[in-house]
């Protein structure tokens, strides 16, 4: 039944006790009230027709009023017999009676008088009385009526309202039991004593019980023991009112003995405004237990697996803020996830140009989420540059794209790597042109310088002859100097490295340095006194020296400041990502700063390059700054460039730092070209053996020659032949120097074997060679003074 049948019932069963308590009541009361007004009506109009009869006998003086009574008793008598008891009176105007007719009438009576008149004077009055008994019996039967009428109405109503509640009750229970059974819960409905009053079929299949078994049991006892208080305690709070409705999950216990998990609400159920009992909808939510269970298992399983991921792993939405951040992106990157969760990542970490390559559209031709692969860089917390490699992927929810999924690879290292090789591979090109060519040209060199040398001696000195042949030295001098630049570039040039003290070698340069940059540059030299000890040839530090100066002079050509420091530096990973070469380490810095003109950031990439210059034709080489880098690079350090143009340039040269061995103090004087003894020249080029001989002749040695290293084995064979040392090439047909070395070192193993070479390190290291192990060097060309040093050397060494 809807609300407003409902109401139309009520409204038509109120108007029918309205109509039946009117009849009962009012209609006896209207009844007596009409039959009053007539009765009294009557009464009042005959009243008034007696008395105007009396008045009409005429000449009726009021002191005869007395004397006609008997008339007027007559007349009262004659005029009317009542159909009831009736009593009718004269009387004079005291009140006293003349004349009455008719019986007392029964109580209660009405009384109604009229006045007789003379004239305009009252001399008495009529009055006449009636019995009101006839009028209430007549009520009282109308009143009887009325009553039985409502009693009709009373009694036959409610039978009516309770067929029609029966009717609308089985309805109600019959659309209850539809609905309970109907549903996809379990409903139970409890008595206010906490028993099972009423169950559908659900509960049969959630608990293993028939409905006869659920009925009367308690729902305390269904549950299992450590749900149980809480159950107690949310069915109380309803069944006294505390709360309106209770949710609560708890684990019951079937039939069978297994457990399900259900989630329980409870309402009350009122009657007559009074709580009668609790609606309890129970279901059962085991399989949605376990599928929240494994799904919790699997995020945690994703966090886990993303937080460990060894790639930085970064989710962001449409506008670019974080979502998702992993602890390799913590470590890059240096921020937290909380730090960075909600900021925009292209505010934070990187430009706002990489906004579209990592949140825009998908690319053409992909599967509508990936967005492509791009290399960016990032700015970490601690400021430093990161390279990174994106991959990225949309993030698609229910069609929609709602973010982006980015993997990014740190590539820093590898990055510098490939600079490093790209830069080696460019400066080994022309390593290897100096070392291919430098055999040959320091051979025809040798012969040059040696052959002019021997014919100054042969010259006067001051004459045009001797002259001819200084400059052709001077020629054969800076060709050489060219070559060993190119060699030293290529980190190919033959050493002697030692323990070196910079701030002493720096001193010792120190005016050649002030003549050679010039009176209208200054000089400034300012050392560390706890300068490490680093190892490096000296005659490089003087190459390292002279270049950069001479760099510094060209950079201030109307003066300046030059500037030279050394430093001990401690290089960590931060230092070393930026700069090339640099691998972490104690260094020795040595600063060379110039307050010249600067370069620009495209320049300071090239400067390195051999045969590059910003100076005219005439000039330059271009090999000074390459000679530096291959010497640096040849004894395990690096150089460092900073530049600006109009704000001058600063170069520093990093060494490693020498430990266990001592720097010595002092040089050995230059030895005077007096020689003695025999010397073994073994050389398969005639004109470098020819000069070779003739330049240890001029000096006082015996020479023996030998165009092949079996002729030399064959001369160190025979016992004849006294042989002090022998000077060998070391690249020869048959046989290379090393090998006959070994075998001159089986006939004679006090005779030393002094090598001159014009190949570059590495060729000779491919036959076994090497500067490192305990063999002499001499690098072509060399002059006489040079030779006779090293053979002074040798021999005292013995």
């Amino acid at each position: 039944m809807t609300g407003s049948e409902k109401q139309t019932v009520h409204f038509t069963a109120n108007c029918t006790v309205l109509l039946a308590f009117f009849v009962a009541l009012f209609f006896p009361i209207g009844y007596f009230a009409i039959s009053y007004q007539y009765a009294v009506g009557s009464l009042e109009t005959e009243a008034e027709i007696n008395a105007r009869i009396i008045s009409g006998l005429g000449d009726l003086a009021p002191g005869a009023w007395h004397s006609e009574a008997h008339r007027l008793d007559a007349l009262l008598s004659h005029h009317s017999v009542p159909a009831h008891k009736e009593k009718h009176r004269i009387l004079d105007s005291v009140g006293n009676e003349l004349a009455a007719s008719g019986n007392d009438p029964d109580v209660p009576v009405i009384r109604r008088t009229h006045p007789v008149l003379y004239g305009d004077k009252v001399i008495g009055s009529v009055e006449i009385s009636r019995s009101l008994r006839p009028i209430l019996k007549r009520s009282l039967l109308v009143t009887v009526l009325g009553l039985g009428v409502a009693l009709i109405v009373f009694i036959l109503l409610p039978f009516r309202a309770i067929n029609r509640a029966n009717r609308q009750l089985q309805d109600s229970y019959n659309f209850l039991r539809k609905v309970m059974e109907s549903s996809a819960n379990a409903l139970i409905v409890l008595n206010l004593d906490g028993t099972i009053g009423m169950v559908n079929g659900r509960c049969t299949e959630t608990s293993g019980y028939t409905p006869e078994e659920l009925i009367g049991r308690g729902i305390p006892e269904m549950v299992c023991p450590e749900s149980s208080d809480m159950v107690i305690g949310q069915l109380h709070d309803i069944a006294t009112g505390a709360a309106d409705i209770v949710k609560f999950e708890a684990d019951m216990l079937r039939k069978d003995g297994s457990r399900v998990t259900i989630a329980c609400g409870a309402t009350p159920v009122y009657q007559e405004g009074r709580i009668a009992g609790t609606v309890l909808s129970v279901e059962n939510i085991t399989e949605r237990r376990l599928a929240v269970e494994a799904l919790k298992s699997a995020k945690e399983y994703t966090e886990n697996l993303i937080r460990a991921a060894c790639v930085m792993i970064l989710g962001l939405d449409l506008k670019g803020k974080v979502t998702l951040f992993n602890r390799t992106g913590e470590e890059i990157t240096g921020y937290s996830q909380e730090e960075l969760t909600g900021k925009n990542w292209f505010e934070t970490v990187m430009g706002a140009e990489a906004f579209f390559k990592m949140c825009g559209a998908p690319h053409p031709g992909t599967d509508g989420q990936g967005l492509g692969a791009f290399e960016g860089q990032i700015v970490t917390k601690a400021g430093a540059m990161r390279t990174i490699s994106w991959r990225n992927s949309a993030i698609v929810e229910k069609g929609v794209r709602i973010g982006t999924l980015c993997f990014g690879i740190d590539i820093t290292e590898h990055r510098k790597i490939e600079a490093q090789l790209r830069h080696s591979q460019k400066m080994e090109s022309v390593g290897q042109l100096a070392g291919g060519v430098a055999h040959d040209f320091n051979n025809m060199l040798s012969v040059m310088l040696g052959y002019a040398q021997l014919g100054q001696l042969e010259a006067v000195q001051d004459s045009p002859m001797w002259t001819y042949l200084q400059e052709i030295i001077k020629a054969g001098e800076r060709s050489r100097d060219m070559v060993r630049k190119l060699l030293a570039f290529s980190r190919k040039e033959i050493i002697s490295p030692r323990a070196v003290n910079l701030n002493d070698h720096c001193l010792e340069t120190e005016k050649t340095l002030s003549r050679l940059i010039g009176e209208e540059i200054r000089f400034s030299f300012i050392p560390d006194p706890d300068l490490w000890a680093v190892k490096i040839d000296p005659s490089q530090v003087d190459q390292i020296l002279m270049n950069l100066a001479v760099n510094a002079r060209d950079a201030m050509p109307e003066g300046g400041l030059l500037t030279i420091k050394t430093g001990n530096v401690v290089a960590d990973e931060a230092f070393c990502d930026y700069r090339l070469d640099a691998k972490p380490g104690s260094y020795a810095c040595l600063s060379v700063v110039d307050t010249g003109t600067g370069m620009d950031r495209e320049l300071v990439k090239r400067i390195f390059e051999p045969f590059f210059t910003t100076k005219e034709v005439g000039r330059g080489t271009g090999l000074g700054l390459a000679t530096v880098y291959g010497i640096v690079t040849q004894n395990g350090g690096f150089v460092d460039v900073e530049s600006e143009p109009g704000h001058g340039t600063t170069f520093r040269i990093y060494l490693p730092k020498l430990t266990g061995e001592a720097v010595p103090s002092a040089h050995s004087a230059t030895a005077p070209l007096r020689g003695s003894g025999t010397v073994l020249v073994v050389e398969d080029d005639d004109m470098l053996r020819a000069m070779a001989t003739q330049m240890l002749e001029k000096i006082g040695y015996r020479v023996i020659e030998a165009a092949t290293p079996h002729a030399a084995l064959s001369i160190c064979g025979e016992p004849a032949h006294d042989i002090d040392l022998v000077l060998s090439d070391v690249i020869m047909p048959e046989m290379n120097g090393l090998e006959m070395a070994r075998g001159i070192a089986g006939l004679r193993p006090e005779t030393k074997v002094l090598f001159m070479t014009g190949y570059s390190s590495d060729i000779i290291a491919k036959c076994g060679m090497s500067a490192d192990l305990a063999m002499h060097y001499i690098q072509k060309p060399f002059d006489m003074e040079g030779l006779h040093a090293k053979i002074i050397e040798m021999r005292s060494a013995c």
